[in-house]
């Protein structure tokens, strides 16, 4: 339906916006024309061949009267006009290339006088005889002379001595009424207005305006905006000073004749393009131009002129392929487009739409034969000006959209104009029905249709106005007789009979369907629905029982229908219910990989008890089937029915010591009996106490079955009443109930702890873990001792365990500082081993204990000595053997002839000292034997040489 209005109301605007036909028939460019009596109609018997400028007039009937291109004049015949002398009219002082050449007023109280305005331009085509710009000339010519018209005055100069320097620009539009006509022009930074009246042409004093913007150039279109308050001009710069010319915009007073401001600058070349065409809106509510961007774009900008920064509403409407070319609005309300070399014109069609919903048609009237070029003809302004109709009751404008009237109202429709003298002809679709300057029209007296006055004017003008509005009646919305809507007063004074009403509860009841629909309450004394309740929490201003008024609005039509609702208050009070006790939830619920709980401080309550326990102590009084129990968290929430507590009840969680309100009403009514109040209590999850760290268990090495050690795992809640079930690995440890688990085995122990709350049907469980791993003291397997190598330092022990513990090692130390941790668990090597009895400690970190192994010898044969008396190696001897390990030493040294030197046979013997039978022997090599007998018996024997060094 919407979309079918949109429809109508497009159709119909494009007719309804002219209140002359003056502006019907047009001819431009080369040899193309069209005629707006009715559908438009392609004419091809034009005469006009013109690059830019032309203007053509019809009576106030619509027919052809002459056109021009401010050259030659042709009649309505397609002949060239002659001078009352008898010379053909071809030598006008416009140009072929001025963009505004010529242009056609008729005189406002003469219908037989018109007059051409012609401006030149400085181009002088080869042999063509014009005069370098003439300037700015009018003709006067009289359409009751001749065959067709005469021109019986002219040219008179407009230009104040200023023909070379004027521009290419004229436009025209009505004064302060029809007796009135401004023409204006511009040269440089001069408006030049010519006021014309019964009198004529006021030649000799122009109104001058000056203007803060200079013209850069002197091509370009100028118009004044239909109701005569604005000015748009044209400066279109090309080739090295593209970047200069603009768009700018202007008040205008058509009862002075004055340019009131400095000009407003809409545009940027740089960005936008250059200007050339302009043309205003038959509402004179947008303003278009169309901008050239070298070398062949074609682009249409709108303004909104309503708007407070106009610079800021300039939209794109379209961009295409072209050169520059004319904006003219028609006289079917569309503007049209000129871009030269075409054999159509494209059109704006409902140009005083926002630019989002504007239709440009590129290819919208089909020109037959005929090209079009950079001009199209311009006309009074005021032509498209529209007679406006007016609902008589508001003042509001009718005339401008598709109205929609609202089925069982009246309505008084007037136009804006209101002679005394005129004479007023009503009719709807074609049908006349009324002669009175009010019409007055409902749904049964004419109802739906297209509404025209055509207005007969008695006055000195002697013109036809019309004005055409299409009327829709639309049906009011449905509203549903409803119960008063009772409310329970339990706030802090129940007998006041004030409450809050949340009166958008109301709506589903009221209306069937609620889309595209607005809902709305008023006092009933809110005659003009000025002061719209807040419905969403309305406290009534009458003790008890009030009455409201409820609007119910279409949305699209703006068609509403009223009625009353009743409000009552009803003096409850507030009741009081049990409290419910909830355990807290776990935070770790939905976690498989959990190993403990926590609580959340919060949980959930199942309404639907609480709802059966109320029925169950009310008697019989309530029941499911006759009443709503409906849960909330606060008074207001109650009062308003807003935020209710809904299933799934998992979805609300409460802390301790919350509220919670329960209203009770009639089933599927607005009629509170009672609210009653009750408190939610959180009661916290048993947590036990647990290790995730780990608890050691000791065991022997090797273990030994069965296993005779524990470890007590304490889990304790600090509640006595608790009870408890320990898991090991997953799997339930049969009767183990109590806070302690003696645990014998690795493994993962969970113990839940379970209590029982007096007014909690489940028992409230939470759970942790505890990890037990064994560990156990090391047992020694090996020790591998290498001693006598070339540098005592060189020694080394590698000793290796066995054991599930994590072990470190102490060479002949079991103080804890003195272990090491290695990179292998049950073997280290130790270097570095100092000559003698050694041995290693090897501790279980996890604390199962540290074992010791038995001395290990290491010696060490000396490769050298030094007898110098500094302390060190002052003797060759065997080192580490003077300790109980070994009991016999018989070591013999040779010269290296193998003569017996010396003999050591006692372990603690100081060493040879390199001296024999008295005399010290040289630096040399010597031999040695040596025998080395443990306490166990095992012999070790070691031959070689070392030597005696003299320093």
């Amino acid at each position: 339906m919407v979309k079918q209005l949109l429809f109508v109301f497009l159709c119909i605007t494009s007719l309804s916006i002219y209140s002359q036909k003056e502006a019907n028939v047009w001819y431009f460019g080369n040899n193309a024309g069209i005629d707006f009596n009715g559908t438009p109609i392609t004419l091809t018997n034009g005469a006009l061949n013109t690059e830019e400028g032309c203007s053509t007039i019809s009576d106030e009937d619509g027919n052809l009267l002459f056109y021009s291109d401010g050259i030659k004049v042709w009649t309505k015949n397609h002949e060239l006009m002659r001078y009352s002398n008898g010379q053909l009219a071809n030598n006008l002082q416009g140009n072929p290339s001025s963009s505004q050449s010529g242009l056609i007023v008729p005189a406002p109280e003469n219908k037989n006088i018109y007059y051409i305005f012609t401006v030149g331009t400085d181009y002088i085509p080869n042999n063509s005889g014009y005069p370098r710009n003439p300037g700015f000339n009018f003709y006067t010519i009289d359409v009751s002379q001749g065959n067709g018209g005469e021109i019986i005055a002219g040219p008179m100069s407009l230009s104040n001595n200023r023909n070379w320097e004027w521009s290419e620009k004229v436009t025209a539009v009505q004064g302060k009424d029809c007796t009135e006509i401004w023409v204006l022009s511009i040269v440089e930074d001069s408006f030049y207005a010519y006021k014309i009246d019964q009198n004529g042409v006021d030649h000799l004093n122009p109104v001058i305006s000056k203007s803060s913007y200079i013209l850069q150039d002197k091509r370009g279109y100028l118009k004044v905006s239909p109701d005569g308050t604005k000015v748009a001009l044209a400066d279109f710069t090309a080739g090295q000073n593209t970047g200069n010319g603009r768009l700018v915009l202007y008040d205008f007073d058509n009862v002075t004749g004055k340019i009131t401001s400095s000009g407003e600058i809409l545009t940027t070349p740089s960005i936008d393009g250059v200007p050339y065409g302009v043309e205003f809106s038959p509402q004179s509510s947008k303003l278009y131009a169309s901008l050239f961007i070298p070398p062949s774009t074609f682009s249409i900008f709108q303004f909104d002129l309503l708007d407070r920064d106009v610079t800021q509403t300039k939209a794109l409407i379209w961009r295409g392929s072209g050169y520059r070319g004319a904006l003219q609005l028609a006289s079917d309300g569309k503007i049209y487009s000129s871009i030269p070399d075409k054999s159509y014109l494209g059109a704006i069609e409902n140009p005083d739409e926002s630019a989002k919903n504007i239709t440009y048609k590129p290819v919208a009237i089909d020109l037959g034969r005929g090209r079009t070029n950079q001009g199209l003809p311009p006309f009074i302004q005021s032509f498209f000006a529209p007679v406006k109709l007016l609902n008589a009751d508001s003042n509001a404008v009718l005339s401008n959209t598709n109205q929609v009237f609202c089925i069982g109202d009246s309505y008084e429709i007037v136009p804006e104009i209101n002679n005394p003298s005129d004479s007023y002809t009503w009719s709807k679709d074609g049908t006349v029905i009324a002669s009175t300057r009010t019409l007055t029209v409902d749904n049964a007296n004419f109802g739906s249709g297209l509404y025209e006055v055509k207005i007969e004017s008695n006055s000195y003008c002697k013109k036809t106005y019309t004005g055409k509005v299409q009327v829709t009646f639309e049906p009011k919305p449905t509203i549903n007789t409803i119960q008063p809507y009772i409310q329970c007063d339990f706030d802090s004074n129940p007998y006041d009979g004030f409450a809050t009403f949340n009166l958008e509860l109301l709506e589903t009841s009221l209306v069937y369907d609620s889309s595209n629909i607005s809902i709305d309450f008023f006092e009933t004394s809110d005659s003009n629905f000025s002061r719209p309740l807040n419905k969403n929490n309305y406290t009534n201003s009458v003790a008890t029982n009030h009455s409201i008024t409820v609007k119910v609005t279409n949305n699209t039509t703006n068609c509403y229908q009223t009625q009353v609702i009743d409000l009552q208050v009803n003096p409850t009070g507030l009741n009081f219910y049990s409290d419910e006790h909830i355990s807290e939830l776990d935070q770790n619920a939905s976690n498989t990989d959990a190993k403990f709980s926590i609580g959340t401080g919060n949980g959930f309550f199942d309404f639907s008890v609480k709802t059966q326990q109320i029925i169950n102590s009310s008697g019989g009084a309530l029941s499911q089937t006759t009443h709503d129990f409906q849960y909330y968290r606060t008074a207001e929430d109650a009062s308003l029915q807003i935020n209710q507590i809904l299933p799934p009840y998992e979805d609300d969680l409460f802390t301790n010591n919350s509220d919670v309100y329960v209203r009770i009403s009639n089933k599927g009514a607005t009629s509170c009996e009672t609210v009653g109040n009750f408190k939610i209590l959180v009661k916290k999850l048993p947590i036990p106490q647990g290790n995730l760290n780990g608890e050691i268990l000791c065991v022997d090495n090797p273990r030994r079955t069965p296993q005779p050690h524990s470890i007590a795992l304490n889990a304790d809640t600090g509640n006595t009443t608790d009870t408890y079930k320990w898991y090991l690995n997953g799997n339930l440890i049969l009767n183990e109930t109590s806070a302690i688990y003696n645990a014998n085995s690795a493994g993962e122990y969970k113990v839940e702890a379970y209590r029982k709350y007096p007014k909690i049907n489940t028992p409230s469980m939470g759970y942790n873990t505890f990890f037990v791993k064994e560990s156990n003291q090391a047992l020694i397997v090996n020790i591998k001792s290498v001693d006598d190598q070339d540098n005592p330092d060189s020694n080394k022990i590698e000793i290796t365990v066995d054991g599930v513990g994590d072990y470190e090692y102490a060479l002949n130390s079991t103080n804890f500082g003195d272990f090491i941790k290695g990179d292998e668990n049950l073997t280290y090597t130790f270097t570095n081993i100092p000559p003698g009895l050694n041995f290693i400690s090897v501790r279980d970190r996890n604390g199962c204990g540290i074992v010791s192994s038995n001395q290990i010898s290491t010696i060490y044969f000396q490769r050298h000595f030094t007898p110098n008396g500094d302390g060190h190696f002052d003797t060759w001897k065997v080192l580490g053997v003077n300790n109980d390990y070994y009991d016999i030493l018989k070591v013999q040294i040779f010269n290296r002839y193998g003569k017996l030197i010396s003999e050591i046979t006692d372990k603690n013997h100081s060493g040879w000292d390199g001296v024999y039978n008295g005399t010290t022997l040289p630096t040399n090599d010597y031999w040695y034997n040596a025998e080395l007998i443990d306490k166990k018996g095992k012999i070790r024997k070691k031959t070689g040489h070392f030597s005696l060094l003299r320093k």
